[in-house]
Protein backbone atom coordinates (compact mmCIF):
# COMPACT_ATOMS: atom_id res chain seq x y z
CA UNK A 1 0.00 0.00 0.00
CA UNK A 2 1.28 3.51 -0.34
CA UNK A 3 -0.86 6.33 0.87
CA UNK A 4 -0.28 9.72 -0.83
CA UNK A 5 -1.44 12.94 0.83
CA UNK A 6 -2.31 16.30 -1.35
CA UNK A 7 -2.43 19.16 0.78
CA UNK A 8 -4.72 22.03 1.34
CA UNK A 9 -3.70 24.53 -0.71
CA UNK A 10 -0.79 22.96 -3.05
CA UNK A 11 -3.35 22.90 -5.47
CA UNK A 12 -4.89 25.91 -5.84
CA UNK A 13 -1.87 27.70 -5.68
CA UNK A 14 0.69 25.43 -8.28
CA UNK A 15 -1.94 26.16 -10.66
CA UNK A 16 -2.81 29.42 -10.09
CA UNK A 17 1.04 30.38 -10.23
CA UNK A 18 1.01 28.45 -13.30
CA UNK A 19 -1.84 30.21 -14.95
CA UNK A 20 -4.11 27.40 -15.25
CA UNK A 21 -7.72 27.29 -15.24
CA UNK A 22 -9.18 24.74 -12.72
CA UNK A 23 -11.57 22.96 -15.02
CA UNK A 24 -13.18 19.60 -13.95
CA UNK A 25 -11.02 17.98 -16.80
CA UNK A 26 -7.93 19.29 -15.18
CA UNK A 27 -9.10 18.21 -11.60
CA UNK A 28 -10.13 14.95 -13.27
CA UNK A 29 -6.90 14.78 -15.50
CA UNK A 30 -4.87 15.32 -11.85
CA UNK A 31 -6.30 12.40 -10.53
CA UNK A 32 -6.19 10.04 -14.27
CA UNK A 33 -2.07 10.64 -13.69
CA UNK A 34 -1.93 8.14 -10.78
CA UNK A 35 -3.55 5.76 -12.77
CA UNK A 36 -1.46 2.25 -13.03
CA UNK A 37 0.90 3.29 -9.92
CA UNK A 38 1.29 1.84 -7.26
CA UNK A 39 -0.72 4.59 -5.08
CA UNK A 40 -3.65 2.42 -3.51
CA UNK A 41 -4.76 5.49 -1.07
CA UNK A 42 -5.04 9.08 -1.97
CA UNK A 43 -5.31 11.10 1.23
CA UNK A 44 -7.61 14.73 0.48
CA UNK A 45 -6.46 17.63 3.35
CA UNK A 46 -9.24 19.81 3.56
CA UNK A 47 -8.00 22.31 6.07
CA UNK A 48 -5.34 24.64 8.03
CA UNK A 49 -7.42 27.33 9.70
CA UNK A 50 -8.85 28.02 6.78
CA UNK A 51 -11.47 25.07 4.86
CA UNK A 52 -10.51 24.56 1.04
CA UNK A 53 -13.72 22.75 1.40
CA UNK A 54 -17.19 24.49 0.81
CA UNK A 55 -18.09 25.01 4.94
CA UNK A 56 -20.53 27.30 6.94
CA UNK A 57 -18.45 26.07 10.20
CA UNK A 58 -14.72 27.41 9.52
CA UNK A 59 -13.88 30.61 7.43
CA UNK A 60 -13.04 28.99 4.14
CA UNK A 61 -10.31 30.62 1.18
CA UNK A 62 -13.26 32.22 -0.85
CA UNK A 63 -14.55 33.98 1.99
CA UNK A 64 -11.00 35.09 2.27
CA UNK A 65 -10.44 35.83 -1.41
CA UNK A 66 -13.69 39.02 -0.46
CA UNK A 67 -11.76 40.41 2.77
CA UNK A 68 -10.30 43.94 2.61
CA UNK A 69 -8.85 44.55 5.88
CA UNK A 70 -7.44 41.59 8.60
CA UNK A 71 -6.06 43.21 12.06
CA UNK A 72 -6.81 46.53 11.06
CA UNK A 73 -4.71 46.39 8.23
CA UNK A 74 -5.76 46.45 4.59
CA UNK A 75 -5.31 43.57 2.61
CA UNK A 76 -6.02 42.17 -0.91
CA UNK A 77 -6.09 38.95 -1.46
CA UNK A 78 -7.52 39.09 -5.14
CA UNK A 79 -4.32 38.44 -6.41
CA UNK A 80 -3.71 35.33 -4.72
CA UNK A 81 -4.94 31.47 -4.91
CA UNK A 82 -7.86 32.10 -3.14
CA UNK A 83 -9.11 33.34 -6.37
CA UNK A 84 -8.82 30.05 -7.62
CA UNK A 85 -11.23 28.81 -4.90
CA UNK A 86 -13.14 31.88 -5.53
CA UNK A 87 -13.91 30.84 -9.29
CA UNK A 88 -14.25 27.40 -8.24
CA UNK A 89 -17.37 28.28 -5.63
CA UNK A 90 -18.91 30.81 -7.97
CA UNK A 91 -18.95 27.68 -10.27
CA UNK A 92 -20.20 25.33 -8.18
CA UNK A 93 -17.48 23.56 -9.21
CA UNK A 94 -16.57 20.72 -5.99
CA UNK A 95 -12.91 20.28 -6.41
CA UNK A 96 -13.02 16.96 -3.91
CA UNK A 97 -16.22 15.54 -5.32
CA UNK A 98 -15.10 15.56 -8.65
CA UNK A 99 -11.57 14.03 -7.38
CA UNK A 100 -13.14 11.57 -5.11
CA UNK A 101 -15.45 10.10 -8.19
CA UNK A 102 -12.13 9.98 -10.66
CA UNK A 103 -10.37 8.10 -7.56
CA UNK A 104 -13.29 5.78 -7.09
CA UNK A 105 -13.33 5.51 -11.27
CA UNK A 106 -9.61 4.12 -10.99
CA UNK A 107 -9.67 2.09 -8.02
CA UNK A 108 -7.53 3.70 -5.02
CA UNK A 109 -9.51 4.85 -2.16
CA UNK A 110 -10.11 8.32 -1.24
CA UNK A 111 -9.74 9.79 2.17
CA UNK A 112 -10.46 13.27 3.55
CA UNK A 113 -7.80 14.32 6.23
CA UNK A 114 -8.21 16.96 8.62
CA UNK A 115 -5.64 19.00 10.26
CA UNK A 116 -6.31 19.29 13.88
CA UNK A 117 -4.53 22.22 15.04
CA UNK A 118 -2.28 23.85 11.79
CA UNK A 119 -0.05 26.84 12.42
CA UNK A 120 0.80 28.54 9.53
CA UNK A 121 0.65 32.09 8.98
CA UNK A 122 -0.70 32.09 12.78
CA UNK A 123 1.89 34.22 13.85
CA UNK A 124 1.84 36.91 11.16
CA UNK A 125 -0.01 40.21 11.07
CA UNK A 126 -1.69 39.12 7.98
CA UNK A 127 -1.64 35.61 5.98
CA UNK A 128 -3.79 34.47 3.65
CA UNK A 129 -3.38 30.93 5.20
CA UNK A 130 -4.60 32.00 8.72
CA UNK A 131 -8.50 32.42 9.80
CA UNK A 132 -9.96 35.47 11.14
CA UNK A 133 -10.76 33.28 14.08
CA UNK A 134 -7.35 33.07 15.01
CA UNK A 135 -6.84 36.67 16.31
CA UNK A 136 -10.60 37.12 17.19
CA UNK A 137 -10.32 34.59 20.52
CA UNK A 138 -7.17 34.75 22.46
CA UNK A 139 -8.45 32.99 25.17
CA UNK A 140 -8.68 30.07 22.91
CA UNK A 141 -5.17 30.09 22.61
CA UNK A 142 -2.68 27.12 24.13
CA UNK A 143 -0.29 30.02 25.63
CA UNK A 144 -3.55 32.46 26.52
CA UNK A 145 -2.01 32.24 30.12
CA UNK A 146 0.80 34.39 28.16
CA UNK A 147 2.55 36.25 25.42
CA UNK A 148 2.50 34.35 22.53
CA UNK A 149 5.88 34.51 20.63
CA UNK A 150 6.55 30.78 19.60
CA UNK A 151 5.59 29.33 16.24
CA UNK A 152 2.87 26.89 17.90
CA UNK A 153 1.64 29.92 20.66
CA UNK A 154 -1.64 30.42 18.96
CA UNK A 155 -2.55 27.25 18.64
CA UNK A 156 -6.32 25.94 19.88
CA UNK A 157 -6.97 25.00 23.07
CA UNK A 158 -8.31 21.48 22.85
CA UNK A 159 -8.99 21.63 26.62
CA UNK A 160 -12.30 24.29 25.79
CA UNK A 161 -15.07 22.65 24.64
CA UNK A 162 -15.88 25.27 22.37
CA UNK A 163 -13.01 24.23 20.40
CA UNK A 164 -13.65 20.48 20.57
CA UNK A 165 -17.55 20.77 19.22
CA UNK A 166 -16.64 23.50 16.55
CA UNK A 167 -13.66 21.06 14.90
CA UNK A 168 -16.55 18.04 15.42
CA UNK A 169 -19.12 20.15 13.75
CA UNK A 170 -17.16 20.59 10.86
CA UNK A 171 -15.83 17.54 10.74
CA UNK A 172 -19.45 16.54 10.64
CA UNK A 173 -20.16 18.94 8.11
CA UNK A 174 -17.83 17.66 5.58
CA UNK A 175 -18.48 13.95 6.30
CA UNK A 176 -21.98 14.58 5.70
CA UNK A 177 -21.07 16.14 2.30
CA UNK A 178 -18.53 13.50 1.34
CA UNK A 179 -18.68 9.47 0.98
CA UNK A 180 -15.34 8.44 1.86
CA UNK A 181 -13.17 5.24 2.33
CA UNK A 182 -11.59 6.93 5.14
CA UNK A 183 -10.87 9.65 7.53
CA UNK A 184 -7.40 10.58 8.40
CA UNK A 185 -6.66 13.09 11.45
CA UNK A 186 -3.20 14.91 10.67
CA UNK A 187 -1.27 15.63 14.76
CA UNK A 188 1.48 16.41 13.12
CA UNK A 189 -0.27 19.65 11.71
CA UNK A 190 0.31 20.81 14.82
CA UNK A 191 1.23 18.00 17.67
CA UNK A 192 0.02 20.00 20.23
CA UNK A 193 -3.32 20.37 21.82
CA UNK A 194 -3.72 21.82 25.04
CA UNK A 195 -2.42 23.85 27.46
CA UNK A 196 0.07 22.40 29.98
CA UNK A 197 -1.12 19.78 32.35
CA UNK A 198 -4.31 19.73 30.38
CA UNK A 199 -2.49 16.90 28.08
CA UNK A 200 -5.41 14.21 29.00
CA UNK A 201 -8.76 16.19 26.98
CA UNK A 202 -7.50 15.00 23.94
CA UNK A 203 -9.15 12.29 24.51
CA UNK A 204 -12.79 14.16 24.61
CA UNK A 205 -12.09 14.89 20.93
CA UNK A 206 -10.78 12.03 19.75
CA UNK A 207 -14.09 10.03 21.32
CA UNK A 208 -16.05 13.13 19.56
CA UNK A 209 -14.17 11.97 16.24
CA UNK A 210 -14.99 8.14 16.60
CA UNK A 211 -18.36 8.28 16.98
CA UNK A 212 -18.66 10.29 13.95
CA UNK A 213 -17.39 7.95 12.19
CA UNK A 214 -19.41 5.49 13.61
CA UNK A 215 -22.85 8.03 12.53
CA UNK A 216 -21.53 8.21 8.96
CA UNK A 217 -21.00 4.53 8.57
CA UNK A 218 -24.93 3.94 9.11
CA UNK A 219 -25.26 6.50 7.19
CA UNK A 220 -23.25 5.56 4.73
CA UNK A 221 -24.33 1.92 4.78
CA UNK A 222 -20.31 0.71 4.97
CA UNK A 223 -16.91 0.84 7.21
CA UNK A 224 -15.34 4.42 7.11
CA UNK A 225 -11.55 3.86 7.60
CA UNK A 226 -9.88 5.84 10.78
CA UNK A 227 -6.04 6.67 10.55
CA UNK A 228 -3.71 9.41 12.70
CA UNK A 229 -0.62 10.82 11.30
CA UNK A 230 2.08 10.98 14.66
CA UNK A 231 5.10 11.83 15.61
CA UNK A 232 7.33 8.77 15.58
CA UNK A 233 8.00 8.80 19.31
CA UNK A 234 5.47 6.64 21.60
CA UNK A 235 6.65 8.64 24.26
CA UNK A 236 5.84 11.87 22.47
CA UNK A 237 2.31 10.75 22.01
CA UNK A 238 1.59 9.47 25.14
CA UNK A 239 3.29 12.78 27.20
CA UNK A 240 1.25 14.74 24.28
CA UNK A 241 -2.17 12.71 25.87
CA UNK A 242 -2.69 10.40 22.69
CA UNK A 243 -2.22 7.22 24.35
CA UNK A 244 -3.18 4.43 21.25
CA UNK A 245 -3.64 1.96 23.86
CA UNK A 246 -7.09 4.11 24.49
CA UNK A 247 -8.30 3.20 20.94
CA UNK A 248 -6.31 0.48 19.93
CA UNK A 249 -10.11 -1.44 18.90
CA UNK A 250 -11.13 1.79 17.16
CA UNK A 251 -7.87 3.06 15.01
CA UNK A 252 -7.37 1.66 11.75
CA UNK A 253 -4.22 2.91 10.54
CA UNK A 254 -1.41 4.99 12.13
CA UNK A 255 1.91 7.01 10.28
CA UNK A 256 4.42 8.06 11.80
CA UNK A 257 6.65 10.72 10.38
CA UNK A 258 8.76 13.56 11.17
CA UNK A 259 6.98 17.12 11.05
CA UNK A 260 9.08 18.99 8.29
CA UNK A 261 12.98 20.20 8.36
CA UNK A 262 13.51 17.15 7.54
CA UNK A 263 12.64 13.43 6.61
CA UNK A 264 13.51 10.70 9.57
CA UNK A 265 15.08 7.74 8.22
CA UNK A 266 15.56 6.10 11.75
CA UNK A 267 12.35 6.42 13.14
CA UNK A 268 11.61 3.14 16.08
CA UNK A 269 9.39 1.07 13.53
CA UNK A 270 10.24 -2.14 15.67
CA UNK A 271 9.10 -0.18 19.20
CA UNK A 272 5.70 0.77 17.31
CA UNK A 273 5.21 -2.60 15.89
CA UNK A 274 5.50 -4.26 19.20
CA UNK A 275 3.41 -1.93 20.94
CA UNK A 276 0.63 -2.79 18.30
CA UNK A 277 1.03 -6.42 18.88
CA UNK A 278 -2.51 -8.51 19.03
CA UNK A 279 -4.08 -5.12 17.57
CA UNK A 280 -5.09 -5.01 13.80
CA UNK A 281 -3.58 -1.34 13.39
CA UNK A 282 -1.65 -1.28 10.33
CA UNK A 283 1.62 0.89 10.54
CA UNK A 284 2.71 3.66 7.91
CA UNK A 285 6.16 4.96 7.36
CA UNK A 286 5.87 8.65 6.74
CA UNK A 287 8.21 10.13 3.89
CA UNK A 288 9.14 14.01 4.02
CA UNK A 289 10.01 16.63 1.70
CA UNK A 290 12.87 18.10 2.85
CA UNK A 291 16.24 16.11 3.78
CA UNK A 292 18.95 17.86 6.31
CA UNK A 293 21.46 15.25 7.94
CA UNK A 294 21.58 18.49 11.03
CA UNK A 295 19.66 21.06 12.19
CA UNK A 296 22.26 23.89 11.00
CA UNK A 297 22.16 22.27 7.40
CA UNK A 298 20.36 23.97 4.62
CA UNK A 299 17.30 22.29 3.84
CA UNK A 300 17.54 20.32 0.46
CA UNK A 301 14.49 18.53 -1.42
CA UNK A 302 15.03 14.55 -0.93
CA UNK A 303 16.30 13.23 -4.20
CA UNK A 304 14.31 9.83 -5.74
CA UNK A 305 17.37 7.21 -4.16
CA UNK A 306 16.56 8.68 -1.11
CA UNK A 307 13.42 7.93 -1.24
CA UNK A 308 13.32 4.33 -2.38
CA UNK A 309 16.39 4.05 0.41
CA UNK A 310 13.92 4.70 3.01
CA UNK A 311 11.14 2.84 1.64
CA UNK A 312 12.48 -0.19 1.15
CA UNK A 313 13.96 0.34 5.03
CA UNK A 314 11.13 1.03 6.26
CA UNK A 315 9.28 -1.92 5.11
CA UNK A 316 12.02 -4.49 5.77
CA UNK A 317 11.86 -3.08 9.51
CA UNK A 318 7.81 -3.97 9.62
CA UNK A 319 6.04 -1.25 8.34
CA UNK A 320 2.93 -2.20 6.68
CA UNK A 321 2.69 0.95 4.30
CA UNK A 322 4.60 3.61 2.74
CA UNK A 323 2.90 7.14 3.58
CA UNK A 324 4.29 10.06 0.62
CA UNK A 325 4.07 13.34 2.53
CA UNK A 326 4.60 16.54 0.57
CA UNK A 327 5.52 14.68 -2.86
CA UNK A 328 2.97 16.68 -4.49
CA UNK A 329 3.47 17.88 -8.31
CA UNK A 330 4.68 21.33 -9.87
CA UNK A 331 7.31 22.69 -7.14
CA UNK A 332 5.96 25.50 -6.18
CA UNK A 333 8.95 26.63 -4.39
CA UNK A 334 10.98 26.75 -7.78
CA UNK A 335 11.96 29.98 -8.93
CA UNK A 336 11.42 31.17 -4.85
CA UNK A 337 14.04 28.59 -3.30
CA UNK A 338 15.25 27.36 -6.99
CA UNK A 339 18.59 25.30 -5.13
CA UNK A 340 15.78 23.24 -3.78
CA UNK A 341 15.04 21.87 -7.20
CA UNK A 342 17.80 19.81 -8.80
CA UNK A 343 17.75 16.64 -11.23
CA UNK A 344 17.43 14.39 -8.78
CA UNK A 345 14.68 15.65 -7.10
CA UNK A 346 11.76 14.22 -6.04
CA UNK A 347 9.86 17.02 -7.37
CA UNK A 348 11.22 16.01 -10.58
CA UNK A 349 7.76 14.87 -12.58
CA UNK A 350 10.13 12.10 -13.92
CA UNK A 351 11.22 11.23 -10.64
CA UNK A 352 7.66 11.31 -9.42
CA UNK A 353 6.15 9.09 -11.39
CA UNK A 354 9.21 6.34 -10.74
CA UNK A 355 8.75 6.60 -7.47
CA UNK A 356 4.95 6.13 -7.83
CA UNK A 357 5.48 3.21 -9.74
CA UNK A 358 7.79 1.67 -7.43
CA UNK A 359 8.09 2.73 -3.99
CA UNK A 360 5.22 0.65 -2.54
CA UNK A 361 6.60 -3.00 -2.73
CA UNK A 362 9.59 -4.60 -2.07
CA UNK A 363 10.50 -6.91 -5.01
CA UNK A 364 10.36 -3.27 -7.08
CA UNK A 365 12.57 -1.58 -4.76
CA UNK A 366 15.14 -4.02 -5.13
CA UNK A 367 15.78 -3.36 -8.34
CA UNK A 368 16.44 0.64 -7.97
CA UNK A 369 19.57 2.49 -7.36
CA UNK A 370 19.32 3.66 -3.75
CA UNK A 371 21.11 6.01 -1.01
CA UNK A 372 20.62 5.53 3.15
CA UNK A 373 21.24 9.40 4.45
CA UNK A 374 21.42 9.61 8.07
CA UNK A 375 19.10 12.42 9.61
CA UNK A 376 17.36 12.60 12.78
CA UNK A 377 13.54 13.40 14.19
CA UNK A 378 12.80 17.06 13.70
CA UNK A 379 10.22 17.21 16.78
CA UNK A 380 10.54 17.68 20.84
CA UNK A 381 7.88 17.76 23.15
CA UNK A 382 8.03 19.55 26.89
CA UNK A 383 10.21 16.92 28.31
CA UNK A 384 11.48 14.69 25.56
CA UNK A 385 14.01 16.02 23.32
CA UNK A 386 14.98 14.63 19.76
CA UNK A 387 19.02 15.18 19.33
CA UNK A 388 20.29 14.59 16.28
CA UNK A 389 23.21 12.13 15.54
CA UNK A 390 25.20 14.09 13.30
CA UNK A 391 27.82 16.00 12.86
CA UNK A 392 30.49 13.72 15.15
CA UNK A 393 33.34 15.90 16.17
CA UNK A 394 36.76 13.71 15.82
CA UNK A 395 40.65 14.96 16.89
CA UNK A 396 43.99 13.21 17.27
CA UNK A 397 43.16 10.92 19.76
CA UNK A 398 39.11 10.65 19.50
CA UNK A 399 37.32 7.25 20.25
CA UNK A 400 35.13 5.42 17.94
CA UNK A 401 31.97 6.40 17.41
CA UNK A 402 28.51 4.61 16.43
CA UNK A 403 26.24 5.29 13.33
CA UNK A 404 22.91 3.67 12.86
CA UNK A 405 21.75 3.15 9.53
CA UNK A 406 18.69 0.83 8.40
CA UNK A 407 18.96 -0.25 5.11
CA UNK A 408 16.58 -3.05 4.40
CA UNK A 409 17.12 -6.22 1.96
CA UNK A 410 20.12 -6.22 -0.51
CA UNK A 411 20.07 -8.01 -3.36
CA UNK A 412 22.97 -10.42 -4.05
CA UNK A 413 26.21 -8.83 -6.12
CA UNK A 414 25.14 -5.17 -5.21
CA UNK A 415 27.89 -2.91 -5.24
CA UNK A 416 27.45 -1.28 -2.05
CA UNK A 417 29.43 2.32 -0.69
CA UNK A 418 29.25 4.63 2.19
CA UNK A 419 29.99 8.25 1.80
CA UNK A 420 31.94 10.31 4.54
CA UNK A 421 31.22 14.15 4.47
CA UNK A 422 33.56 15.54 6.15
CA UNK A 423 34.20 19.90 7.51
CA UNK A 424 37.91 20.35 8.57
CA UNK A 425 40.66 23.39 7.99
CA UNK A 426 42.83 20.30 7.75
CA UNK A 427 44.30 18.21 5.44
CA UNK A 428 42.77 14.89 5.50
CA UNK A 429 43.81 11.93 4.11
CA UNK A 430 42.52 8.41 3.70
CA UNK A 431 44.77 7.20 6.18
CA UNK A 432 42.65 9.36 8.97
CA UNK A 433 39.89 7.35 8.81
CA UNK A 434 39.25 3.74 10.34
CA UNK A 435 35.80 2.69 8.85
CA UNK A 436 33.74 -0.41 10.36
CA UNK A 437 30.51 -1.63 8.99
CA UNK A 438 28.77 -4.49 10.90
CA UNK A 439 32.20 -5.04 12.68
CA UNK A 440 33.82 -5.94 8.88
CA UNK A 441 36.58 -3.40 8.18
CA UNK A 442 35.56 -1.08 4.85
CA UNK A 443 38.56 -0.58 2.03
CA UNK A 444 39.13 3.26 1.44
CA UNK A 445 38.29 3.52 -2.35
CA UNK A 446 38.14 7.10 -3.55
CA UNK A 447 37.64 10.85 -2.61
CA UNK A 448 34.86 12.18 -4.67
CA UNK A 449 32.24 14.84 -4.97
CA UNK A 450 28.35 14.16 -4.94
CA UNK A 451 25.72 16.27 -6.11
CA UNK A 452 26.43 20.22 -4.66
CA UNK A 453 22.55 20.44 -4.07
CA UNK A 454 22.63 17.55 -0.91
CA UNK A 455 26.18 18.04 0.06
CA UNK A 456 29.19 20.46 -1.35
CA UNK A 457 32.75 18.73 0.63
CA UNK A 458 34.06 16.37 -0.76
CA UNK A 459 33.32 12.53 0.18
CA UNK A 460 35.66 9.81 1.17
CA UNK A 461 34.26 6.45 0.22
CA UNK A 462 34.53 3.11 1.30
CA UNK A 463 33.50 -0.65 0.17
CA UNK A 464 31.32 -2.25 2.23
CA UNK A 465 31.43 -5.89 1.76
CA UNK A 466 29.79 -7.18 4.72
CA UNK A 467 26.17 -6.41 3.19
CA UNK A 468 23.33 -9.29 4.69
CA UNK A 469 22.40 -7.24 7.62
CA UNK A 470 19.11 -4.77 7.21
CA UNK A 471 20.65 -2.26 9.94
CA UNK A 472 24.27 -1.50 9.57
CA UNK A 473 26.43 -0.08 12.21
CA UNK A 474 29.27 2.51 11.68
CA UNK A 475 31.78 2.38 13.84
CA UNK A 476 34.38 5.39 12.17
CA UNK A 477 37.54 6.79 13.69
CA UNK A 478 39.26 9.80 12.13
CA UNK A 479 42.59 10.95 13.56
CA UNK A 480 42.18 14.59 12.76
CA UNK A 481 40.19 17.35 13.50
CA UNK A 482 37.18 17.60 11.68
CA UNK A 483 33.52 16.90 11.96
CA UNK A 484 31.45 14.26 10.29
CA UNK A 485 28.47 15.98 8.62
CA UNK A 486 27.24 13.61 5.91
CA UNK A 487 26.93 9.72 6.24
CA UNK A 488 25.03 7.85 3.25
CA UNK A 489 25.33 4.33 1.67
CA UNK A 490 24.80 3.89 -2.00
CA UNK A 491 23.28 0.51 -2.79
CA UNK A 492 23.57 -0.62 -6.71
CA UNK A 493 21.62 -3.44 -7.82
CA UNK A 494 23.25 -5.36 -10.31
CA UNK A 495 20.57 -5.99 -12.53
CA UNK A 496 20.10 -9.65 -14.50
Amino acid sequence: MVFYNEDWIHFLWTRYKAKIDITEDVLRDYIYSLKGSQITDFVMNVNGTVSTAPSDIIETFADRYLLTEENGVAVNYKNTFAESAYKLFCKKTDMYQIWIDALKEIGINPWISFRVNDCHGSMQKTDLRKSTYVDANPDLYISSHRNQIGYFDKGFDYSQSIIRDRILSYIDEILNRYDIYGLELDMMRDFIFTKPGFENDIKIFLEGVMNLRKKYEKMYNHSIKLSLILPSSPAFCMERGVNISDFENEIDFITIISRWETTDTDMPIELWKQLLRGTNIKLGGGQQLLFKPFRDYKPVISSVKMAFGQAISNLCRGCDFIYLYNYMDLGEFEGEIGNWIYEDSIRNDNNRNLIFHNIGKKDTLLKQSRSHVVTYADFSTYSLSASPVLPLKFSKDSDYQLVKIPVGEIEKNSKVRIFLGVSSDESLESSDFEVYINSAKCAFSEITTIDKHIYENECFVFDITENRFDIMYLEVRISNECALEYVEIEVNPVLQ
